[in-house]
């Protein structure tokens, strides 16, 4: 396979990619993706892809070196941004993801991800309420990409799952929720899905 895809155009390469990510071939699609963004015209697209990919198989490392590759390459690739300050999130990185999606606010207060980054940026903050408000908010304007909206929906359900009072000081429980903040107990679970 590698003879035929040194033949492929950037374009052919993701189109390919795009539909062994349709029929569930993360195999192919890492295969044209990894062909992709080798090369010296690769593009933010390519290395966007494949850091989706990498997050859906757990390799996370991966994933943030090529949305970062995705953002040097366009500062503006607005998603690529917003989930690459996901994955810090996740990985216990808040000041990281927080500085990363800092430049989202030149999207303006009617744009979903702006909305998203504000409803994440209240989560960090432990401003729950807020943070659904935000996240609801963004779900309804953002027509554009449904799976975006499912994660941010995961987000929701498991802010509303976490107890609506901090467990008592000197309890094993509460321990261990000074060790970690709720923001970082369940995002995790973001993870197991694809970045989108």
């Amino acid at each position: 396979m590698d003879s035929e895809l040194v033949a492929l155009t950037q374009a052919e390469l993701l189109a390919l990619a795009l539909e062994a990510t349709r029929r569930g071939d993360s195999g192919h699609s890492m295969a044209y993706l990894k062909e992709a963004g080798a090369r010296e015209d690769a593009t933010e697209q390519a290395h966007f892809l494949l850091g989706s990919e990498y997050a859906q198989i757990g390799l996370m490392d991966q994933s943030r070196l090529h949305l970062q590759r995705a953002i040097d390459l366009n500062p503006g690739f607005a998603i690529a941004r917003f989930q690459l300050g996901l994955l810090h999130l996740t990985n216990g990185q808040p000041q990281e993801a927080l500085d990363i999606w800092a430049p989202l606010t030149a999207l303006g207060g009617d744009h979903p991800l702006e909305i998203f980054r504000l409803g994440m940026q209240h989560l960090v903050r432990d401003e729950f309420a807020d943070c659904i408000q935000c996240l609801e908010r963004g779900i309804a304007l953002n027509a554009e990409n449904p799976a975006l909206n499912a994660n941010m929906q995961l987000v929701i359900e498991r802010v509303k799952a976490l107890p609506s009072e901090p467990p008592e000081s000197g309890s094993k429980s509460g321990e261990s929720a000074k060790e970690e903040p709720h923001g970082h107990l369940f995002l995790n679970a973001y993870t197991g899905g694809k970045v989108h």
